[in-house]
């Protein structure tokens, strides 16, 4: 089974992270030395920033830009977005064009303080709304503060850096057997090896829960692909 890359930042001049098509390329044939040949971009959307309608028409100038100089062996890609929190984030505008492809599967980028009510309440919001909850590089936080959280229909996505490390694992392989991690990314940013190196290492490092993760995270690329219309 070939591995699905559920974080990156892969879209030219999108956000900080590849700032240009020959970038982005250099980015697609390391996931693709590294064994990743299933994609999405998820450049950073911060809603105090920007709207949803200016996001989206950069990111697809991005992308069409790069579709452009790909051949059919490149890594597939499904666009999406890391939607950074902010309170009555529900109330958004069009809210539901930053999902994982036409999915209302939300990667969902949490604020680095400890969480208090209104983050609870908000991603509440969002379920009782119809989102699937993905979270973000989860192995950043505070454990208690995501076991906070955790609830039916909220699930995980770890940086596969993080499984190349003995700080916190004991928490992160719980989470793991408990069913809330889905999906491994590599955050990828620029052209930086290390990124696929650290995604390979991971591979490595998670023996036997590397299957169970890879399983989940073709049945959530599944489902997500077969909703989507390639753009």
């Amino acid at each position: 089974m070939d591995l699905v890359d559920f974080h990156s930042h892969i879209i030219p001049r999108a956000d900080h992270g590849s700032d240009s098509v020959s970038t982005s390329k250099m980015q697609l044939q390391l996931a693709e030395s590294y064994g990743v040949a299933r994609i999405v971009a998820t450049p950073h959307f911060y809603p105090q920033r920007t709207d949803v309608e200016s996001f989206i028409a950069k990111r697809s100038r991005g992308y069409s830009a790069l579709r452009e100089e790909l051949d059919d062996n490149a890594p597939q890609i499904i666009l999406g977005a890391e939607v950074l929190y902010c309170d009555n984030l529900e109330n958004l505008p069009s809210l539901d064009k930053l999902c994982l492809g036409n999915s209302r599967t939300l990667l969902l980028e949490l604020p680095f303080t400890d969480f208090g009510r209104e983050v609870r309440r908000t991603i509440d919001a969002l379920i009782d709304d119809g989102f699937e909850i993905l979270l973000a590089h989860v192995d950043r936080y505070a454990p208690e503060n995501i076991d906070l959280l955790l609830r039916d229909g909220v699930k995980m996505q770890l940086n596969a850096v993080s499984l190349n490390t003995f700080f916190r694992n004991k928490q992160l392989y719980e989470w793991i057997d408990a069913g809330f991690v889905v999906a491994l990314g590599s955050d990828i940013h620029n052209a930086d090896e290390k990124a696929y190196k650290s995604f390979q290492k991971a591979q490595k490092k998670l023996g036997t829960y590397l299957d169970t993760i890879s399983k989940r995270s073709d049945k959530l690329w599944r489902a997500i692909s077969a909703i989507t219309v390639q753009k």
